[in-house]
């Protein structure tokens, strides 16, 4: 997976990249180095798992990779198209009508709400589908009468159909949804799983699997029903971690294969200063690429030969871009986290023989009964609104009060 793409292989041992490309133009060394890709270990782990899981879907409709911002899902997904179209050569040598896979990024709705009319006109000028505009709901010119009004009205139901039938007919292999994030802009919570029904039903009449593609945001797709979670794959696309002694020694080794083929004469010391770069990136690969590119970029449109730290600190994110990053990133691993609280309560949802025990958002949890009871009382077994006239339901008092002798209580009497 480690490639330049358009590049010979010819590599020097003081350079890592082809020693000709110093006689290049800026723009030439600067799409190589865009094009070239360190095969490290977290991403040839997330590929594989991936591609496997595309190609070996058994009952699996559904496929999900998410992880961090930048730690480099877009490589991952340009890559698998290309793997698509090499295994699926003999295929679409005997059949010129079969189109090897569908692939487009889910954009956010300028409304807040995701646009699923703009999403099939985009799937279907992916397929180059024509008179997009001219298509035509014949079931419900048909059934007009007999539907109801909404459904005989839905703006969507035409282009929803076009796709399913497309997709039935050209039989690609997988569709894959980049972004997929933006698909849960939704006004609530109920119409997040109506979101996810719709990808579901999807992938089932057209009979192709669909991927979505993310951030840790998709977690909050990847459960919503039992049914689903039994008919989906996930895989986590992790970054690296400090915490982690291996994970440090690979992200120093991805550091210095970037290091060896930056095309500069003069090569820079990235690794002297692998602790830095870690801390603008937060062990995310994708993101440490861009920086360095942006470096790269800049250094050679001023005609430097090489870079130093401060080129580097120029374009690096800021410490508060950073704690948000990090923020985000910790926050998705620790919803992935098994603990010993998750399977406790697994295993009491297992033994239970009473109401299953519920929790809402903030994680505390009610049964069915006592969210019942509580809609009643206030918590304590009294009404909350007692009838006009009714007194409450204290103790009065009786004997002698506190301090009170029995001749005093007499005297009283008399």
């Amino acid at each position: 997976m480690n490639e330049v793409t358009g590049c010979e292989v010819e590599q020097e041992e003081s350079f890592g990249f082809p020693k000709h490309l110093l006689d290049k133009s800026t723009k030439e060394k600067i799409n190589y180095f865009k094009k070239y890709t360190v095969a490290h270990p977290l991403l040839t782990e997330a590929y594989n798992k991936f591609i496997d899981n595309i190609f070996n879907p058994s009952n699996r409709s559904i496929q999900f990779l998410y992880g961090p911002s930048g730690v480099g899902k877009t490589t991952i997904y340009k890559k698998v198209q290309s793997t698509i179209i090499e295994r699926m050569m003999p295929v679409l040598e005997m059949d010129k009508g079969v189109i090897p896979y569908a692939a487009l990024e889910a954009v956010a709705s300028d409304t807040g709400i995701f646009d699923w009319k703009d999403f099939y006109i985009r799937l279907l000028e992916e397929f180059r589908e024509i008179a997009i505009n001219n298509k035509i709901d014949y079931d419900a010119l048909r059934e007009r009468d007999g539907l109801p009004k909404t459904k005989a009205q839905d703006p969507n139901r035409k282009f929803r159909i076009a796709v399913e039938s497309t997709l039935k007919n050209r039989r690609p292999i997988v569709l894959l949804i980049d972004e997929a994030q933006h698909m849960m802009k939704m006004a609530n919570g109920r119409r997040l799983r109506s979101q996810m029904d719709t990808i579901k039903s999807m992938a089932s009449l057209s009979n192709t699997p669909i991927v979505l593609i993310g951030t840790y945001e998709l977690l909050q797709f990847t459960n919503l029903s039992g049914q689903l979670s039994r008919r989906s794959d996930d895989v986590h696309f992790q970054r690296y971690r400090m915490d982690n002694p291996e994970h440090m020694d690979w992200f120093e080794s991805s550091l210095y294969m970037f290091q060896k083929n930056m095309p500069l004469k003069s090569e820079p010391d990235l690794v002297g200063n692998t602790d830095f770069f870690y801390e603008r990136c937060i062990g995310c690969i994708g993101t440490l690429k861009d920086w360095l590119t942006k470096t790269l970029e800049m250094g050679l449109l001023k005609g430097n030969e090489s870079l130093t730290m401060d080129d580097f600190r120029e374009y690096a994110l800021s410490l508060d871009q950073c704690i948000k990053m990090a923020r985000e990133a910790t926050e998705g691993e620790a919803k992935l986290l098994d603990s010993n609280e998750k399977r406790t309560r697994l295993y009491n949802l297992l033994m239970a023989n009473t109401l299953p025990v519920e929790e809402n958002e903030e994680g505390e949890k009610s049964s069915t009964a006592q969210g019942k009871k509580d809609k009643k009382t206030n918590g304590k077994g009294k009404s909350k609104n007692p009838k006009p006239g009714n007194r409450k339901p204290t103790r009065d008092a009786t004997g002698w009060s506190t301090g009170e002798t029995k001749a005093e209580s007499d005297a009283d009497a008399v």
